[in-house]
């Protein structure tokens, strides 16, 4: 493919050489800022207007004066898509980050918001796998921030928080994910995404008031109740895990991927006999494929090009011929 990559910074679009922030800016070296990430599906983006809703949201909560409107903004996010689409092939799609920063600067002087776009190609081999494989699940020892020193809500720039999370895990197991708990022992999210489980035919999820408001977790909820699927928030612990009959996690770039495992014990009969993802997984991944109008599953493996991507691509196939019989 052809094309420069190109990112916007403060009303310009410019190559990655020239976007350039001072590394004396708050936002560089405190996490001072915001940011949201929107995914595309067959080049378009999928519910920009409920990521902007939420990046303003974000923004009222941390106090930053953007300095645009939202048309505005949402014209530069189409903008920097598509002067960026000849980097890409029909198969593959980008996931376009906003960052927003405070612009405060440690040197005092003039500190304008800093707002910047980039695309950011989706590497579909990280994710291939999950979707038959499942993800192996960890709860570390780091919990969640608590909701009274940093809302949950916001998509906020400070992530020290997940990162510590994730490095706990990866010390035990490099290939697993850690499922965060708050204060309490209750389950929150991932460091990357919102977790769901079912039991007795119910779809759980974490209280909004804990977690992150997932633009796919919202979905998700719409998708529920077209499917007749009861949706119940709530405290839950490990415990309701263990016993749990299948569970997935979700978040923009992989849209959903099933859990195997928590802790080294398998979720419900997830993992050695075909059965990912659970049969309420898949009928909501096949309405969220449907929804966007691309197989993200097939796209991710088609991307592998190799001998084991013609075996997770048998494994998909496989499991949604028995879900149709």
């Amino acid at each position: 493919m052809s094309g420069e990559n190109i990112i916007y910074l403060n009303g310009a679009f410019v190559p990655p050489e020239e976007a350039m922030v001072p590394v004396t800016e708050r936002g560089f070296f405190g996490g001072d800022g915001i940011y949201e990430v929107t995914r595309t599906f067959g080049h378009k983006l999928f519910s920009l207007d409920k990521h902007l809703d939420r990046l303003f949201r974000s923004l009222a909560y941390v106090r930053i004066d953007v300095g645009i409107t939202r048309e505005e903004l949402a014209a530069a996010t189409q903008e920097t898509l598509d002067r960026n689409l000849g980097r890409i092939d029909a198969r593959s799609d980008y996931a376009v980050w906003h960052v927003i920063t405070r612009g405060d600067n440690v040197m005092g002087g003039p500190s304008p918001t800093i707002v910047a776009l980039f695309c950011v190609e989706i590497e579909f081999d990280i994710y291939a796998g999950t979707y038959v494989n499942g993800l192996r699940l960890i709860t570390p020892g780091v919990r969640r921030t608590p909701v009274d020193s940093i809302d949950p809500k916001a998509k906020v720039l400070s992530r020290m928080n997940q990162i510590q999370a994730a490095l706990e895990v990866k010390r035990v197991d490099p290939g697993a994910t850690p499922l965060m708990l708050d204060g309490d022992g209750n389950i929150t999210e991932t460091n990357t995404g919102n977790f769901f489980f079912v039991a007795d035919g119910k779809l759980c999820t974490s209280r909004a008031r804990t977690v992150l408001g997932g633009v796919t977790r919202a979905t998700i909820l719409e998708l529920a109740a077209e499917l007749c699927i009861e949706v119940v928030e709530g405290d839950y612990t490990s415990y309701d895990v263990y016993a749990a009959d299948e569970a997935f996690v979700c978040s923009t770039t992989p849209v959903i991927m099933p859990a195997v495992s928590l802790n080294g014990a398998p979720i419900g009969s997830s993992g050695n006999d075909g059965s990912l993802p659970g049969p309420i997984t898949l009928r909501l991944m096949q309405a969220f494929i449907d929804r966007v109008g691309v197989d993200y599953v097939e796209q991710a493996m088609s991307q592998l090009g190799d001998n084991a991507a013609v075996g997770l691509a048998k494994a998909w196939a496989s499991r949604m011929a028995a879900s149709e019989s």
